[in-house]
């Protein structure tokens, strides 16, 4: 599932060693508002392990990004909680600075270092 919000905060950090395999890990809750007359807000986790999830989240607080993550519930005690598992964010940008950012980087002079021609990328 994926929402687009503004990344608010993070909420709360845990950290610890696997009693299994002695590797460290990371897990970190955030908040997400959803923009709105009667805003609404999201709290999810994001577990770090290896490939540096949480830093990448924490350079987009305060951004207006889209989060993916899992949806989950668990019972404890004859009761049923939601998980929400984040494992991807992207910073959200609209139509209009997305075009303004083609159009600038088309109008940037292009080098050319050794005199051969360049080759026309499709997504430039």
């Amino acid at each position: 599932m994926e929402i687009t919000g503004i990344l608010v905060k993070q909420t709360s950090l845990r950290e610890g060693v696997s009693k299994s395999n002695g590797t460290p890990w990371k897990s970190a809750e955030y908040l997400l508002e959803i923009p709105g007359p009667y805003a609404k807000h999201i709290n999810f986790r994001v577990n770090d392990g290896q490939v540096g999830r949480l830093a990448r989240f924490d350079t987009l607080v305060g951004k207006m990004v889209t989060v993916s993550f899992d949806i989950d519930a668990h019972e404890y005690q004859g009761r049923w909680y939601n998980e929400l598992n984040a494992w991807g964010v992207v910073e959200y940008i609209d139509q209009t600075t997305r075009q303004a950012n083609i159009a600038a980087a088309n109008s940037a002079p292009s080098k050319q270092s050794d005199g051969n021609s360049q080759i026309p990328l499709p997504f430039g």
